[in-house]
């Protein structure tokens, strides 16, 4: 009988841990998996931008990896410009760019071309690596009307700069708006993305990723 209690509780115990070991794992995949690239210093991409892409959990939400998530939270352009070179050791395919939002303070943006500029710095690092950059458009903010204005004004812009630089570009910003900008149901705050959001742009990254496949 001892034993046998013994037994069911061993059962129990060792359930329990695995539970709470599948739930540590999934919690905290995307952070491990980012410590083994960075280790490795191998990606064949690279998510690169503010808080927008510091927060998505991208070698789950794409169907190809490894990803290599470098994103900072509060950087503008001039900060992320500096950032760039650090892409390059890991000798990734594809650099997937979306930054320029934290330029724009109060509705204003102090130089949409200083932005464009620093577009241009980082598409020529890359390319004379032979890494691919791909831009990214910019998102909305959920009822913000001003900033929405300046970030169709720098869309715009990048646009016609990756046309005359042969250049890729995405717009998964168009999947997520609505009349009040990004979508309510998207949004955490009214600007950074939920995991609804991280799922609509991740499939405009896979589908552009797809047609890349030779």
């Amino acid at each position: 009988m001892k034993n046998r209690i013994l037994f069911r509780i061993s059962i129990t115990v060792n359930v329990i841990f695995i539970i709470l070991l599948m739930v540590v794992l999934s919690r905290y995949s995307e952070v491990l998996y980012q410590k083994r690239i960075q280790w490795n210093q191998s990606a064949r991409i690279v998510m690169f931008g503010d808080s927008h892409t510091a927060g998505g959990k991208w070698n789950s939400l794409l169907d190809t990896g490894p990803v290599l998530r470098m994103g900072w939270g509060g950087f503008s352009s001039d900060q992320l410009k500096n950032m760039i070179p650090r892409c390059i050791d890991y000798n990734p395919e594809f650099v997937f760019i979306l930054c320029g939002g934290n330029d724009i303070v109060g509705g204003k943006c102090y130089s949409i071309g200083r932005i464009i500029d620093n577009y241009r710095f980082m598409a020529d690092t890359l390319r004379s690596h032979g890494i691919t950059p791909v831009f990214q458009k910019l998102l909305y903010l959920h009822n913000g009307k001003e900033y929405n204005s300046v970030v169709d004004s720098i869309n715009n812009m990048l646009t016609d700069f990756c046309i005359r630089e042969k250049l890729d570009l995405i717009d998964a910003g168009r999947l997520m708006n609505d009349n009040t900008g990004l979508r309510a149901d998207l949004t955490i705050d009214d600007c950074h993305l939920n995991q609804n959001g991280y799922k609509l742009w991740s499939d405009a990254v896979n589908r552009f990723l797809k047609e890349k496949q030779p």
